[in-house]
């Protein structure tokens, strides 16, 4: 017959190796896949309001001379955080100008990328967010 103290101490350690168990399933991968959105062009109507560019607004047709050059990031978040690295170049003759985002799919850009033909930025999920999915375009002009 088993004792109450070896009883206890029996399910205590059964508890303890079962919330390890859960722990360690919580720690497993991030996912992250990154594919090309469609390029969007003179006439299409802007997903977003871009920062720092009056001409590219949500809702408004794209003015002559812009092409917002796209990549959708779906991030699964395992225990720890990671991220994509994109690279946008924007097309013969057009620089970039800004960024905007559609969808809860974050991003830094830790270079000054201004002017510049192509950059790289990181993409990147919310804090509290455990799935992440949204399309980054590169506003180019």
């Amino acid at each position: 017959m088993i004792k109450h103290r070896r009883l206890i101490a029996t399910l205590s350690c059964v508890t303890v190796l079962g919330a390890a168990g859960a722990a360690v399933a919580a720690d497993g991968a991030t996912d992250i896949k990154v594919s090309a959105a469609p390029t969007l062009t003179t006439g299409q109507t802007a997903p977003f309001d871009a920062p720092g560019v009056k001409a590219i607004r949500r809702g408004k047709p794209i003015p002559a001379g812009y092409r917002l050059i796209g990549q959708q990031v779906d991030i699964t978040r395992g225990a720890k955080s990671a991220g994509a690295a994109l690279t946008f170049r924007c097309p013969e003759g057009k620089r970039l100008r800004t960024f905007g985002v559609v969808g809860n799919a974050g991003f830094f850009a830790p270079l000054d990328y201004v002017r510049h033909r192509q950059t790289t930025i990181v993409s990147f999920p919310p804090p509290r967010l455990a799935q992440a999915t949204g399309s980054v375009y590169a506003v180019c002009r």
